[in-house]
């Protein structure tokens, strides 16, 4: 009973629905937090929708790039269309390491001003580190905007062949 479901929840359309749904968050944060910068005196709250959506492109990064990990682990691997399974795993790894790696810098960004000004003095720049960790959000929602179109429509199955 698990495998099955796992083949469903490891199949490009589940994976592109999922990575559309995250977008949604993602362009709303985008919208929220641009237009508090350099209006509001204390950011905190538009600090933490940065760090709860950089949280999930790391989250959902990971995930995607041990799609192949997951397959092995619920015996899905080694099936008759194993060379096609391998072209999803390889873009999966691809987008999923460019979805950690920018989660990772929009954290970065917020985690900078939360450090005590005694270690590192960021007072004057705090609206800036916001408006970067956002910048980061924006390229994630891109990437994953572009993950979709390829799960959903420009995955050629003529790339199979090429594994």
């Amino acid at each position: 009973m698990v495998r099955p479901l796992m083949s469903v929840l490891t199949s490009r359309f589940t994976i592109g629905l999922l990575s559309l749904l995250i977008c949604v968050p993602m362009a709303i944060t985008l919208l929220e937090v641009s237009h508090a910068l350099w209006r509001k005196p204390d950011l905190k709250e538009e600090m933490e929708i940065v760090t709860g959506i950089g949280i999930i492109m790391i989250g959902w990064g990971v995930l995607l790039e041990e799609r192949r990990t997951l397959r092995e682990i619920f015996g899905l691997l080694d099936g008759p269309d194993e060379a096609w399974q391998a072209t999803i795993d390889h873009a999966c790894h691809n987008y999923g390491v460019g979805q950690l790696s920018i989660g990772l810098m929009a954290e970065i960004c917020i985690e900078l001003i939360k450090i005590p000004n005694t270690i590192i003095y960021t007072g004057e720049v705090d609206d800036y580190l916001v408006a970067a960790g956002l910048f980061f959000v924006g390229v994630g929602a891109l990437l994953l905007a572009r993950h979709v179109l390829v799960m959903f429509f420009f995955l050629p199955r003529s790339a199979a062949a090429a594994h």
